[in-house]
């Protein structure tokens, strides 16, 4: 059963119920009123009739010119016929039966409904010497006409029951219209079609809010697809990169191990190339797989291994290993201690890529100017060279942080590899990041901001 019919079916009981309790109570109102004033003529008449020095019976014909046409009087003695007292030729007129004692012994106290071939209203005087004077009223035309409106009450009732019925079905599909959209939607999104939009026009604020609220979290979920799609290709071109450079060294070592196992007679000097060209691959796939394993181990969980730590110093000891690899490289190293609470192995190695993809990647004459401070818990680290930098994209990709590693081919001098990735992913994790742009001096500008105060997570 929908919900708009199940709020229909509700309204309609509800109404029918109180439309009916109404058509009830109204006709019992009405009958109650009208059996009022025949209570009021009866008990004003039986008042006159016992005051004082009157005469009961002599007061009652007296007043019968004033009364209803359907009054009945009548002289009640013991174990003898009533005796009417207004005699009417009539066949069809109203009579009183014989009564019985308890109903008189009523109608003494207040008037009293006897019932016969038509009820009366009766009252009652004791005379004595066990004669009683009854007279009454008809209320016959009372009790059809409670009947009556009963029954016309409770036909509106029904019918007011069945409009409203009606009436709160139109309104309630009319505003549940909104709630079918938002069913048809999440199923078309269900189904994987996040390209439609569900519109906010609802008529009531609580609609209006849900459908906002589903469309805000459906975009969320778009988002998320999208960051989905763009990681999984990004770790496609990552793990190509991976595969690429893995299998020149590979390449070189299988070559050069064929050459060694040969039976033919190999020249000395050939060996020994062989040999170094098999150990350098080799440290160059273990220092590949090194690079990997620390990503993968940066980006599970942080490091528990963290104390205060001089970043100056390091910086320091980097950039002058840089000096006495490169003589003829200008380096200015303008540092001052700044302490920070770090994992010393992880600052060392950040800063060691990046002196490393200098002396890789740059002249060696290339000029290399590095600055470090410490303001309002935040350290600043800047490296400026004077190569020839990285092209824009990629420089785009590194300061958005993208997931996408960079080329790794060997081939390529001016790629990123791993290096620039740790040094961001390292920054990172010690609540901080790395900006990458163009120096100044006309290569590449690296900015590193670590917290000088970081909380221990051990």
């Amino acid at each position: 059963m929908t919900l708009s019919r199940r709020i229909s079916l509700v309204v309609l009981a509800v109404v029918a119920a109180t439309s009916m309790s109404l058509a009830v109570l109204s006709a019992i109102t009405g009958r109650s009123s009208a059996l009022r004033e025949v209570d009021e003529r009866l008990t004003a008449l039986r008042t006159a009739a016992t005051q004082d020095g009157a005469d009961p019976v002599d007061t009652l014909l007296r007043n019968l010119l004033t009364l209803p046409t359907n009054f009945v009087a009548a002289l009640s003695v013991d174990d003898e016929a009533l005796v009417d007292l207004i005699g009417s030729d009539d066949p069809n007129a109203l009579r009183l039966d014989a009564i019985e004692p308890e109903a008189l012994r009523k109608a003494v106290e207040a008037p009293h409904t006897i019932n016969g071939d038509e009820p009366i209203r009766i009252s009652a005087i004791d005379l004595g010497a066990g004669e009683w004077l009854v007279f009454g009223e008809g209320v016959g035309d009372i009790a059809n006409a409670f009947t009556n409106q009963l029954l016309i009450n409770c036909a509106l009732a029904i019918a007011v029951a069945l409009l409203g019925g009606l009436f709160t079905l139109q309104v309630t599909r009319r505003s549940l219209a909104p709630l079918r959209d938002i069913v048809r939607y999440s199923q078309s999104v269900a189904a994987g079609h996040l390209a439609t939009n569900l519109p906010a026009d609802a008529t009531t604020i609580e609609v209006r809010e849900l459908q906002a609220s589903i469309g805000t979290m459906v975009g969320e979920l778009k988002s998320a697809a999208e960051v989905k799609t763009k990681s999984e290709q990004e770790m496609r071109e990552f793990l190509a990169d991976v595969a690429h450079e893995l299998r020149t060294p590979l390449t070189t070592v299988r070559a050069y191990a064929e050459v060694l196992s040969s039976q033919q007679h190999v020249d000395a000097e050939v060996r020994q190339r062989a040999q170094d060209r098999i150990a350098h691959e080799s440290q160059r796939m273990t220092r590949l797989i090194d690079d990997l394993l620390l990503l993968a181990r940066l980006a599970s969980a942080p490091s528990s291994t963290r104390s205060a730590l001089d970043v100056g110093s390091v910086i320091t000891a980097h950039f002058n290993d840089l000096g006495i690899l490169d003589p003829l490289r200008p380096v200015k190293v303008d540092v001052v201690p700044c302490k920070i609470y770090a994992d010393p192995a992880l600052m060392d190695r950040l800063f060691a890529n990046l002196a490393s993809n200098i002396h890789r990647h740059t002249p060696s004459n290339a000029h290399v100017v590095v600055r470090c401070e410490s303001r309002d818990g935040i350290v600043t680290c800047t490296i400026d060279d004077a190569g020839p930098g990285i092209d824009d994209g990629q420089m785009q990709l590194l300061s958005q942080g993208a997931q996408r590693f960079g080329a790794l081919r060997s081939g390529d001098q001016h790629g990123t590899g791993l290096g620039l990735h740790l040094v961001t992913s390292i920054a990172r994790l010690h609540g901080g990041g790395a900006r990458f742009e163009r120096s100044p001096l006309g290569g590449l500008r690296v900015t590193i901001t670590l917290a000088s105060t970081l909380a221990h997570t051990a």
